[in-house]
């Protein structure tokens, strides 16, 4: 591992090693990294100290999961493919509070916002699951797969689709409030700043869509017509990287170009054709990180677009690895290749601030954590008194399980968390009259 220009940053604090490669962003909420990892047969969430790299805790999951949300003190994962699962863990100390079956196996990160689960699918559905009992609120069926991460904003989840649209919809009752129609399929997450949302379409295109009536407001060409980045916003300028290698800054209000950084340009050199910008940037402190397929950890000045450091893993990878972006928290650059989290230091005392950290999409940080809290969520405590004589079960089919086991695989002797699921627990409390008015929203069901 090496690093160039790092006069100002760049130079590594240190690594986390393990068995499995790495999935998801890190996100970073309390002093603790949370990772997705994953290599046949094994998946493991891994707890790590933020300040040291010291191992915390491998969690067993059952499924490979997608990135991971910790709001309230609580850890949602949502595990992909096959028999897939929800589940939720005790931030403070890493035991199960359920976990329940899914009748359409989740493809995205669980977006948490004021006790409410947003999810997407890849046979083409949107979940809206009570965040304390996992019961189904609603669900939104779309035209195909859903791989990018619903975005919640002022009562509206946007959410793209690999039927070439994307979709706004009411968060509390899953009703459709517009759909734009786009030219390719859309698997970047959306973002919104000012009004408008910003998505990257798989025809090569940058979208800016009005937030209100779905109108598109304007469209900047990539050079790539493979486009899985999300984009960000800071300070008015979008940033999102494509296929082709390349990092564009465009202007949030009119769609100018800003600049275009060749952030592959040794690869370029050598091949004749930079390597895929699939991660996501990351704005902290006026500076811009992202992460490309040649193994290389960038930070551009975010106002020139010129290289202020770079960091090598020294591990290009392929189009079977996963890209996942980096998350800047007080300082530092968490992010991961292959089987290594890494923590770099940024050169720049700050945390992110686009909009991409602001509404905690691919990884979050504590900002998220905070905005998204729910101020009536029953407390982890009593939560704990009365999980051991209770059992769950979701609202969407499928029975939570509470033997140690998350569904598709696994056993206790892997995980050692038995734990069961909250909803007696809720009524155990005096949680009823919440129960009650949460399912005043499910009965809403799209």
């Amino acid at each position: 591992m090496s690093f160039d220009g790092a006069a100002d940053g760049g130079s590594l604090e240190w690594t986390y090693e393990a068995d499995e490669r790495a999935r998801t962003a890190p996100t970073v909420v309390d002093g603790v990294v949370y990772v997705g990892m994953s290599d046949q047969p094994s998946h493991r969430l891994h707890v790590i100290d933020a300040g040291t790299g010291d191992h915390d805790e491998a969690i067993f999951q059952g499924r490979p999961i997608n990135a991971v949300s910790v709001v309230n003190d609580v850890v949602f994962v949502a595990q992909d493919g096959g028999d897939a699962a929800v589940e939720a863990y005790d931030a403070t100390n890493n035991e199960r509070l359920y976990s329940v079956d899914m009748e359409h196996a989740p493809s995205t990160q669980p977006v948490v916002y004021d006790g409410t689960i947003y999810l997407g699918s890849d046979d083409g559905v949107v979940y809206a699951l009570d965040a304390w009992t996992a019961e189904r609120e609603w669900l939104f069926e779309t035209g195909d797969g859903v791989e990018s991460t619903p975005l919640v904003a002022d009562g509206t989840v946007y959410v793209g689709c690999t039927d070439d649209r994307l979709y706004a919809l009411d968060a509390e009752t899953g009703e459709e409030e517009w759909v734009f129609e786009a030219d390719g399929p859309i698997r970047s997450s959306p973002t919104v700043a000012d009004g408008t949302v910003f998505v990257g379409e798989s025809n090569g295109r940058l979208l800016a869509v009005d937030a209100g009536d779905g109108q598109l407001t304007w469209e900047f060409p990539l050079e790539s017509t493979t486009v899985s980045s999300s984009p960000t916003v800071a300070d008015g300028i979008v940033y999102i990287g494509d296929w082709e290698g390349y990092l564009y800054a465009v202007g949030a209000d009119d769609g100018e170009e800003q600049w275009t950084a060749d952030v592959t340009d040794d690869a370029r050199e050598s091949t004749g054709t930079g390597d895929k910008v699939r991660s996501s940037p990351t704005v902290a402190g006026g500076t811009v990180f992202v992460f490309s397929d040649d193994g290389y950890l960038y930070a551009l000045d975010a106002h020139t677009g010129e290289t202020s450091w770079r960091f090598d893993t020294e591990t290009p990878i392929g189009n079977i690895n996963y890209a996942p972006s980096p998350t800047v928290v007080d300082g530092v650059v968490y992010f991961v290749n292959d089987t290594t989290v890494y923590a770099v230091d940024a050169g720049i005392s700050e945390s992110g601030t686009g909009t991409r950290m602001q509404y905690g999409t691919l990884g979050h940080h504590d900002d998220w954590a905070e905005t998204a809290a729910a101020a009536d969520r029953p407390s982890l405590e009593e939560i704990e008194q009365e999980r051991d004589s209770r059992d769950g079960s979701g609202d969407d089919g499928a029975t939570g399980t509470t033997d140690g086991a998350s569904s598709g695989g696994g056993g206790a002797d892997d995980d050692g968390l038995p734990g069961p699921g909250i909803v007696g627990t809720l009524a155990g409390i005096g949680g009823v009259s919440y129960l009650l008015a949460r399912r005043s929203s499910a009965d809403r069901q799209r």
